[in-house]
Parts: structure tokens; sequence; C-alpha cells
């Protein structure tokens, strides 16, 4: 009896009870099927505790797309016909959740075994029981380089590059019987599906990171560091790990991610809470979000888009019966943006349209820790997407001259009219000319001479509250000839462009100091024509809006208005949130605006010969920026104790 046992130590702790003999019967049932053989047996031969214990519990990872079937069945080809009745070995592929939340399997009746091997789709939800038990969980890496060179050889199918092979890694495995067939060339094969999968039409045209002005530059860099990291000459905690877009419907944030991907050759895993939550209940939902991040780790480098990522939505205001299955959304979303399992080589993009809708914690450093509006492309910028639309006309010049008269358009709106412009020239059988686009291009009322010179007092006014202030400097000012009625009015007729860099610790007199260039716009129409029009507001970014949100910080936030105290939950919670609980705070923030309006009257009533010649130059000229904008601003009056007056006296 003791001979006997000391034999079955000896056999058990022996890799030969692997039947890697079975290559053939494996290569037989199919070419994906082989691979997941070499993979699965190479893996084995390293597990050595695994055959030399008692008893073991062994969970392999497999990739995510890749079917766990195949390695059932791997991995009773390599047992079943080896074992001589030494060890029992059982496998089995662990199942998920179903749609009502619980497990259709039951643990005990695999865990019974003296060895057992677990296969799971990494990134998904192991049973507790199953953790629990089990001695290691490991990862099973299949597409060896030397089993693809196995496989070409036995099928004779030519051999493949180093390149190709990595190509081959980011395709889908359902392919792979398709490529691997006996007597036919796999690298044909390879470009042949890779021509079928970049046709055009499956999705939009790619516009360059350089058109997406702030997040093309962080794109840029991006890209620029990603390469680095490719080549191991940056390490992946030096990298951005995400980045938040924000603005107005249209403006490209969902294919910027795109794009990105493009540029850097990257995988694009594109997601939202709604595809989440279409998988089931509570469960289905955070169970298809690690997914989508697992999937992201398995092909990285890799984008990951959560659009209208605002349907998370944030702690602080979740209530009622939905409260906390709400809080559970929120916190699997930061727990898989922590990224607990390694997410080195993914990033993540987020866009919405209400940033102020997000939970804080999302937007802390090593999460979504880059944000970026996304505006309205100004003329340069439209100017380009124009040209990449159409690059057959080669037209550069009449390109800017057509994207002045689009202000306001995002690139959806430019796309749109694109493709106007070529329907036109296909209806008359001809390729797209400059005055195919000329003809699509809307026609708006031409301003009349006196709201001309409404918009450029208005404008000037803007500029010489900008000097005065010694916030910045005023880097250019832009008349527009049409009324856009498709943008915010407070954009569409005139724009005054500074260099004013947000300080890092803001004073109560650079808030005003802000406040007052925001409304020099109207002080400087009531000065002039007595009287205000409707250009200051209207809508979220108006000149009104802005000028109210810096008073509401002051007040609210930071305890800069009448009263010092700032009480916690003004602090945690939206601005606009606090108001409408203590409307008493509101006339704190009327105190500060009329302040500021009075003070923005004198100072320009004691200018009002340069802003009215600055006015007249942009009436003439529509646009001035350099040195003859500087000339214009020359022998300003600083009064009221303006910064430059303070630090003449210092």
């Amino acid at each position: 009896m003791n001979a006997t046992s000391n034999l079955r130590a000896v056999i058990s702790r022996s890799p030969g009870r692997l039947n890697r003999r079975s290559a053939p019967t494996a290569l037989a049932a199919s070419p994906r099927k082989f691979l997941a053989f070499c993979a699965f047996v190479r893996l084995m031969r390293q597990q050595k505790e695994f055959f030399a214990e008692d008893t073991s519990v062994l969970v392999v990872t497999v990739p995510r797309n890749w079917p766990t079937d195949d390695l059932e069945y791997v991995a009773d080809v390599c047992l079943k016909s080896s074992d001589r009745g030494l060890s029992k070995v059982k496998t089995f592929c662990h199942p998920s959740r179903t749609k009502k939340g619980s497990w259709d399997f039951q643990p005990s009746n695999y865990l019974d075994a003296q060895k057992v091997i677990v296969f799971l789709p990494r990134g998904a939800e192991l049973h507790p029981e199953v953790e629990i038990s089990a001695d290691e969980i490991i990862d099973l890496e299949i597409l060896d380089d030397r089993h693809l060179d196995s496989l070409t050889r036995q099928l004779d199918t030519g051999p493949l590059s180093s390149d190709e092979k990595e190509r081959l890694r980011q395709l889908d495995p359902a392919f792979i019987n398709a490529i691997f067939r006996k007597g036919r060339s796999a690298a044909v094969a390879l470009s042949k599906l890779e021509r079928l999968q970049a046709r055009p039409a499956k999705g939009p045209r790619l516009i360059p990171l350089a058109a997406y002005g702030e997040a093309g530059q962080w794109g840029e860099r991006f890209k620029r560091d990603l390469r680095l990291w490719q080549s191991g000459k940056l390490d992946w905690s030096d990298v951005d790990r995400g980045i938040l877009l924000y603005g107005a419907p249209g403006t490209g944030k969902t294919t910027f991610a795109t794009s990105l991907a493009y540029e850097c050759g990257a995988h694009l895993v594109p997601t939202s809470l709604s595809r989440w939550q279409s998988t089931g209940h509570l469960g289905d939902l955070l169970k298809a979000m690690r997914q989508d991040f697992a999937e992201a780790r398995d092909r990285a480098p890799s984008i990951l888009l959560i659009d209208e990522i605002d349907s998370v939505g944030d702690r602080r205001s979740f209530s009622g019966d939905n409260k906390n299955y709400c809080v559970e959304v929120v916190n699997g979303l930061l727990e898989a943006l922590d990224g607990l399992g390694g997410r080195e080589g993914v990033v993540v993009v987020a866009s919405t349209n209400f940033p102020e809708a997000l939970d804080p914690a999302l937007l802390r450093a090593g999460r979504l820790e880059t944000h970026v509006e996304m505006k309205r492309p100004g003329t340069v910028e439209r100017a380009r997407i124009l040209e990449f639309y159409l690059p057959a006309l080669d037209a550069p010049d009449e390109f800017y001259e057509v994207a002045r008269q689009l202000n306001g358009k995002t690139g959806a709106d430019l796309e749109r009219l694109v493709r106007k412009a070529k329907q036109l020239a296909r209806a008359e059988n001809r390729t797209t000319m400059i005055e195919d686009v000329w003809a699509v291009v809307p026609q708006q009322p031409v301003l009349s001479d006196d709201d001309r010179w409404r918009i450029c007092i208005h404008e000037a006014a803007h500029a010489v509250m900008t000097e005065l202030s010694d916030l910045g400097s005023v880097t250019c000012i832009e008349l527009y000839d049409e009324m856009h009625d498709c943008v915010e009015a407070h954009d569409a007729l005139g724009r005054t462009s500074s260099d004013c860099p947000v300080p890092a610790l803001r004073t109560e007199e650079w808030f005003r100091w802000d406040i007052a260039i925001t409304l020099a716009g109207m002080a400087g129409e009531e000065l002039v024509f007595r009287n205000r029009s409707t250009t200051a507001g209207g809508s979220q970014g108006s000149d009104l809006t802005s000028a109210t949100d810096a008073a509401a910080l002051m007040v609210a936030r930071f305890g800069l208005g009448k009263r010092l105290s700032v009480f916690a939950d003004d602090v945690d919670r939206p601005v606009y949130k606090v108001f409408q609980e203590v409307p008493k705070l509101r006339a704190d923030v009327d105190d500060i605006l009329r302040a500021e309006y009075s003070r923005a009257k004198r100072l320009l009533d004691a200018n009002l010969n340069t802003m009215i010649t600055l006015a007249q130059a942009l009436k003439e000229e529509r646009r001035l920026e350099g040195e003859r904008l500087k000339t214009l601003l020359k022998g300003l009056s600083a009064t009221e104790g303006s910064p430059k007056l303070v630090g003449m006296a210092g």
C-alpha cells in the first residue's frame, strides 16, 4: 500500500499527464480550437502545484471575446484520456447571473471533485464560493507566435509576419476558422477581412484632431505619450488616465473619441449607461460595465468612451426608492475607473452636455482628471473642417470666406452642409465645386447700420474694460455681418477674445473685475444709446449668466460677499441648487452685479472717446488684432482704484 501510494504521488507530480498528443484531434475540430489547445497545454505545464497537491481549484480567465466552450472541449481532450484513474479532474465554464440576479448553478456540484478547473471570461463576476475555493486565478494568453507558426505549417497556409500576427490578435476570434483554411494563404484572407472592415460606409468620417481645438491639443499630447509607452520609454503612471468633454450638442464630443482612437491606433470601446441598463437589472448592468472595461484592458491600447455620462448622476441628489440602486451604479463606475484589477493602456473619454450633474468623485485625479469644454469651432477650425470634407477642391482661401459666414455652426452642421453641396453636384452629374458650397450656405438677414454700430460699441466696451483691468490683454475683436439664428444671441454678432489666465488664488478684486468686464458690453450700450439690447443675455454662456455665475460663486462658495459663513452643503451642491433653497442669497448677488455694472459705466465714460474710436475701426475693418488693436487701445485712463493704479502706488 505504501509503494502504491508513493507511485501515485510520483505520477501526480509529472506533467506527462497532459495528453499533448491530442493536438491533431483539436486541429481536426477547428483551427481556433487548436490554438486554444496549444495555449491551454502551455499554461498547464506551468501548474506543477495543481498536479502535486491532493486537491486544487484553478480558475483560468479567458480573453473576453474568446468562446469559453472551446476551452472546455480542449480540457476534455487534454485530460480525459491520460487520467489513468489517478485523479479526478472536473472542468466547467463559469456561467453568469440570470436576469433576475441569481446564479443558475450550484458550485458544490463542481467543487466536490479532487481537482477542478474553472474557465471564466476575463472581467466577469466570479461566484463567491468558487472565489473562496480557488487556489489560483491565472490568465490564459492565446495566439502565441509559436502556436500560430505551428498552425500555418500544418495547414500549409503560408507564414505570417510579426505585424500580421499582431493584427490577427486584434480581430474577433470568430474569424480565425475562416482565415486558416488548408492550402489557402492566411495573409491574403487577413488582408481581405481588413478591407471589408475598413469600408468607410460603416461609420462617420473622421475629423483630424487638429480641428478639435483644446481637446485636439490634448489628444496630440496623449498620442505622443501613448507611443512612448508602447516603446517602453514611458511608464503608464505618467500618462493621463481620463478626460471629460462637455459642451453643447453637436460640438464633436463623441466623434472626438473615434478620431482619437483612429489616430492613436487604439481599440475603441463605445458604451453608455443606457447600453449597460439594457442588459437587465442592477447585477446585469454592473456586469456589462465590468465587461466593457475588461474588453478595453484585453485590447489595450484602448479608448473607452462613456457617452452621456451625466446619466450616471450625482449621489448627493439621489432620493426615493431608487436611491440605493443609483448609488450602486455610481460606486460601480468609480471602482471600474480606479482599475483595481489594472487599467494599463486604457484611457477613458467621457462626454456630457451637463457637467454640473456629475458626481464630484468621478472628476478627481486618476479618474476623469482632465476637463475640456468642447466649444463651437472658430472661423479657422470651420475652414479646416470644410477642407477635410472636400479635399479635392483645394481652395483654402475660399473655405475661409465660407467659414466666416457660418459662425456658430458645429462640426455636425458643417458635415450636413457638405452633404447638401455634394447632392447639388450629383443632381447635375458632375464633381462638387466651391459654388455648390456657397449655394447651400444659409442666407441670413444682413445687419442694419444701426445694429452693426451697436455691436461695435458692445465689443469695444469689453475690450476697453479688459485693458483697464490688467487681468489680461485683448487679442482680437470681430464683427459678423449677418444674424445667425443657429447660435446663442450672445455669440452670433460679434466676439472679443482675450488672454486672461485664471490665477491659482482668485481674490475678491479679481472676481469683481471679471464681472465688470463681462457687464461692460451692456454698460457701453447704455452710455452711447441710452438703452440696452438683448445682446447681453438670453442663453447659457451669455454676459449676464456668466456674471451671475461668478457672483454666485463669490457668495455661496468662497465667502467673498456680505457674509463670511459658508455651509458645507453650499460647497457640495451645485450653486443653482443653493439659491433655490436659500433665495435671500440672490440679494447679495444682485448687490455685486449692480456695483460692478456701475463701475463699468464710470470707467467707460472716462474713456468714451477711445471706446468710440475703437468701435468705428471695428465697423470698417470687421476684425482687429495685433499691433493695430494695440495702437487703438493706447491712452486709456485707469480710475476707480484699478489694479494698474494700485500697482503704481505700491
